[in-house]
């Protein structure tokens, strides 16, 4: 017990009760008593600094198409039907990576950042007859996992496979949120990467099995594959002041701007990849100062002679995606890309041109970086809000408003590490809450049998006590009756037997009789005490017998006469109603010897339905009416009778006796077996 006791006193310092705690009580028996706690702490501390470079989900609306979306009337494929998509590309290409964006839908209850997206899925490359050459994935309960919430399914193929289409298979479908019954099969965009291209770029998109969307102008096959995202721009988190560039504010959007870039020497170049700049407030839509069309030229010279356009773009605005325009490889030293319709969402609102990064690829290289840029129509360079900073230097130095720019294939991969490591995150802290809780039961089982163990001992403890002190008590009773039998009884047994024997030698005398009767009573009533400190035992006579003996000492010079039915001999009365009853019987019999001058008595018990009736009767001159009616008339016997709680009836006239019936209530202590009279 003691031992309990003292885990009580450290379980209650390191539960903290009564004290103001940053953590609850079962965290800090876990970071106490728990080395794997310590453990997942550690490791959740070194996951925040790796998360923190890592590209993130926005959850805010990128602009841009919405990607494919199909419409079915059930949710699972039956027999030979099939619920899918395929991608054709443009030629055979050795696939070593797939990515695939859920698509995303913005409605008044807010962000659904999976719509459409299949409960169970597989992924397949396939060759130009439609044969299967791979099974690359299969997703199932896709609903289920609580981390990937808009996160793009990242698929490494090793070793690469020569393919000629991609077909995602939907073979579960979620209800639509439109609640019109059908099942929707969506998809943001696909990619499917040799190296660093994506080669599912500009590819034939075919949907098997589905019918149209509901909102055509946000869904089409094509838009699965024209590079456009709900994640943004292919940005690393990284500190930096450039935003981009942003050319001075026009009142028509009709004006051209053309912006120039150097590229110092005569290089082999294929594409224009143009970076949207950032909103500068929350009110104004993504795509913020993308031009409405577009044309690029080279030179190789810079004269105004050799200048000749060699691609154009008129697409509308493409959000906070990455545009990149490509034409067949040429040579060139100077890049311009001319805006020939700006950016004007708003009738009051100025028109601008504004990128935040501006690309000229041979390949997949960037020739533009940290390459000088000129604009006749920019404005410099000013602070925009936070202390950034809008300049010609910030449209090419590798960043984007966010972060350093990466290819989109590292984006990928990176948002994937991400992807692994908030997973990793999820598990660790289930992990540490399953550990919390784990140590919240024990610490609720401690305090329980805590609380047990001390009801137990306030109980027990008392309990153990009386036995003990009724034990002790017991033996002084004992003690004390064994004495007054064995010393007081044989001394007035001595003192009666020799009144007998000087009685014989002298003669009667009423000195004599009177210490024979008082000897008598006395031995009678020590007998009644030695009976009384024995409760039992079963050596101890039951309670009529007791009565029927007393009676056969008091009575000895008379006529009496004492009964019992079956069920009184039986008769065993409570301790405390055992005492009452024989101060009582001793009290009436000491009136009939004193008294009623009465030379017969009889006593009568019974158990009639239950209870108790002792009733004693005399043939003496009785109790005159008047004095009976007194209360100081048998006072004694109706006293033991109040206290007792039975009820006294007392009968009889003058010269016909007196009759006493007191009947109680019986709670039976135990039952013995019953005796003849």
């Amino acid at each position: 017990m003691t031992r309990n006791l003292g885990f009580a006193a450290i379980f209650l310092t390191l539960a903290g009760v009564g004290e103001a705690q940053d953590t609850g009580w079962d965290q800090r028996l876990a970071e106490t008593f728990s080395s794997r706690w310590s453990e997942i702490r550690a490791e959740l501390a070194g996951l925040a600094p790796r998360l923190a470079k890592l590209p993130g989900i926005p959850i805010d609306d990128q602009g841009g198409t919405g990607g494919y979306s199909g419409s079915y009337g059930q949710s699972s494929p039956e027999g030979d039907e099939r619920f899918a998509v395929e991608i054709h590309f443009r030629a055979v290409a050795e696939i070593d990576l797939i990515a695939l964006v859920p698509a995303r839908r913005y409605d008044a209850s807010g962000l659904d950042a999976e719509y459409g997206l299949p409960e169970d899925f597989s992924v397949e490359l396939l060759d130009a007859d439609g044969k299967v050459l791979r099974e690359v994935a299969r997703e199932r309960n896709t609903a289920a996992d609580p981390v990937r919430r808009g996160h793009p399914f990242v698929y490494r193929v090793e070793p690469a496979v020569a393919a000629a289409a991609l077909r995602i298979s939907a073979r579960t479908l979620l209800p639509s949120p439109e609640g019109d019954g059908t099942y929707v099969h969506a998809w943001a965009e696909a990619q499917a990467f040799e190296g660093g291209k994506n080669v599912a770029a500009g590819a034939q998109v075919r949907g098997i099995g589905g019918g149209s969307p509901s909102a055509p102008w946000r869904w089409g096959n094509a838009y699965l594959v024209d590079c456009e995202t709900p994640l943004g721009l292919p940005e690393i988190p990284e500190e930096q002041a450039n935003i981009g560039w942003i050319s001075e504010q026009q009142d028509t959007p009709d004006r051209a701007i053309p912006v120039t870039v150097d590229l110092g020497a005569l290089e082999e170049i294929d594409a224009v990849r143009l970076l949207p700049a950032r909103k500068p407030t929350s009110d104004l839509p993504s795509g913020f100062g993308f031009p409405r069309k577009l044309a690029v030229a080279i030179s190789e010279t810079g004269k105004d002679a050799d200048w000749r356009t060699v691609a154009t773009w008129d697409l509308g605005n493409p959000g906070h995606n990455p545009v990149t325009v490509e034409f067949e490889m040429v040579r060139a030293r100077y890049v311009r890309v001319m805006a020939e319709k700006l950016w004007k969402a708003f009738d009051d609102y100025p028109a601008y041109f504004a990128l935040s990064e501006l690309e000229v690829l041979a390949g997949d290289r960037n020739l533009a970086l940290d390459k000088p840029v000129r604009s006749p129509d920019g404005m410099g360079t000013i602070i925009a809000a936070g202390g950034r900073i809008w300049s010609s230097a910030a449209l090419c130095d590798g960043f984007g408003p966010d972060g350093r720019l990466v290819s989109t294939r590292e984006w990928m991969e990176l948002l994937q590490t991400r992807l692994d490591l908030e997973t990793r995150r999820h598990r660790l802290r289930a992990e540490s809450a399953r550990l919390v809780a784990g140590w919240r039961r024990t610490g609720q089982t401690a305090i329980g049998a805590l609380v047990l163990a001390g009801a137990f001992l306030i109980v027990v403890l008392p309990i153990r006590y009386r036995v003990h002190a009724r034990r002790e008590l017991a033996a002084v009773r004992e003690r004390i009756a064994g004495d007054l039998h064995d010393e007081v009884g044989s001394n007035l047994g001595s003192i009666q037997m020799f009144a007998d024997l000087a009685e014989g030698r002298a003669g009667p005398s009423d000195e004599l009789k009177r210490i024979q009767r008082i000897a008598a009573e006395t031995v009678s009533a020590v007998r009644d005490i030695v009976w009384l400190l024995r409760p039992s035992g079963d050596h101890r006579i039951a309670t009529v017998e007791h009565l029927r003996e007393t009676a056969s000492i008091m009575l000895e010079g008379l006529d009496w006469k004492f009964g019992a039915s079956e069920a009184a001999w039986g008769t065993e009365l409570p301790e405390a109603a055992n005492r009452d009853l024989f101060l009582y019987f001793r009290e009436a019999l000491h009136n009939i010897l004193r008294h009623s001058k009465a030379t017969r008595a009889e006593i009568r018990c019974e158990r009639p339905d239950g209870r108790f009736l002792l009733a004693i009767s005399d043939n003496g001159i009785g109790i005159d009416p008047d004095k009976l009616a007194r209360p100081a008339t048998l006072r004694a016997l109706r006293q033991r009778a109040t206290a007792l709680g039975g009820a006294l009836i007392v009968g009889g006239a003058p010269d016909t006796g007196t009759r006493l019936k007191l009947t109680l209530n019986c709670g039976d202590k135990r039952t013995r077996r019953g005796r003849s009279k």
